[in-house]
């Protein structure tokens, strides 16, 4: 009985040690949280080398909520939170707070910011997201994107090319939020903090969902990709970053978009005829271009093969060189029997011929529809 007697105590203290050192932890991080307006999380004192100061009035109300692990201090560095990216809300809508570089990349850029040398490269990068474009076209991403800062003169400079030297993603959306293409909208910045609305879990998510599900998720992503070749009257838009973290499910709009814009190609729509479109090539062998084939020939199936190649094929088709992520894997024998659908796809991916490759998106725009 007493042995019995001391081994409960015993498990009692374990539990109220256990309890005190959890509560002791949320008590020494409630010093350490990250708040929206925290220096060590906006770091207004780096700007005008920052995205801007446009929200910054909003952060210091309740209007920007944090939510989540990311907003312990604790937890931001390169091993917890290397995509330095935060959840929360901006006047009740969902929204992430993108700080658009790793915590090490932002040491770095801080260790050589005086140095002109940093910036030696700011035209190239201009010139790789806009490969074909006049200065006129430039200057409308330029000033699209000073527009969104809250600074003038030499502060929305600097914050330009500091944004162009660590990611030029708000650089993209600033001048394209507004453009109904199936991509997030960029609400602005405080300090180096972007904020962008949330559209939901990405497409690794779904990969273990029933297989009609996943043809419905795939159908709006060939839809949303293709989109970018075609709905924007003004431009097209190359996207080769392709990966299934990088596609998100807008649950409330039931539409695939189009997250981390980094890495994309525009190329002003009035360079090519309509005679272009038919127009063949022969497809490279990674997932970027050379950016002078932008410019001689519209490739209106691009965004389509990168689907077609990287995200539906099965991962035994590619090369080695080449990584699927075999999205619409277990096919049903008797949905493939009836539709053909590896043997689609494995042409959508692999032909050379543009006009066989867009006559295959609207077969499989068909096929995925029946089955779903």
């Amino acid at each position: 009985m007493q042995f019995r007697f001391r081994r409960l105590c015993r498990i009692r203290w374990i539990l109220v040690f256990i309890i005190v050192l959890v509560s002791s932890f949320f008590a020494i991080n409630k010093w350490l949280i990250y708040t929206p307006f925290s220096s060590d999380f906006v770091e207004l004192e780096t700007c005008p080398a920052c995205f801007g100061i446009s929200l910054c009035d909003l952060f210091k109300t309740k209007d920007v909520q944090l939510s989540g692990w990311e907003r312990f201090s604790f937890f931001n560095n390169d091993q917890f939170n290397i995509k330095n990216i935060y959840y929360g809300s901006l006047k009740n809508q969902p929204v992430i707070f993108k700080k658009m570089a790793h915590h090490s990349e932002w040491i770095s850029f801080d260790i050589c910011r005086q140095n002109k040398s940093c910036h030696n490269h700011v035209g190239t990068s201009l010139a790789t997201l806009l490969p074909c474009s006049d200065h006129l076209f430039v200057s409308k991403f330029r000033q699209a994107f000073i527009n969104s800062t809250g600074f003038d003169g030499l502060e929305s400079e600097i914050s330009l090319d500091t944004t162009i030297e660590i990611n030029l993603e708000p650089i993209v959306l600033s001048a394209l939020s507004n453009s109904d293409l199936p991509i997030p909208f960029y609400y602005g910045a405080c300090g180096r903090v972007g904020v962008f609305s949330n559209e939901g879990s990405n497409l690794v998510s779904y990969l273990q969902y029933s297989f009609r599900f996943r043809a419905f998720l795939a159908r709006e992503l060939l839809i949303s990709m293709h989109q970018l070749n075609t709905r924007n009257s003004d431009m097209i838009v190359y996207y080769g970053d392709v990966n299934l973290e990088n596609f998100v499910y807008n649950q409330n709009e039931r539409r695939v978009k189009i997250i981390d814009l980094e890495y994309v190609n525009i190329v002003e729509r009035h360079l090519f005829s309509a005679t272009n479109v038919n127009s063949d090539y022969k497809h490279s062998q990674g997932k970027q271009l050379n950016s002078n084939v932008y410019c001689r020939r519209y490739l209106p199936d691009y965004n389509v093969e990168q689907v077609c190649r990287y995200v539906l094929s099965p991962s035994n088709e590619t090369n080695q060189r080449e990584m699927s992520s075999d999205f619409l894997h277990s096919i049903p024998a008797s949905i493939n029997r009836r539709w053909n659908l590896t043997n689609i796809i494995s042409a959508c991916a692999q032909t050379g011929s543009t006009s066989e490759r867009l006559v295959l998106y609207e077969q499989l725009l068909k096929i995925l529809s029946q089955i779903v």
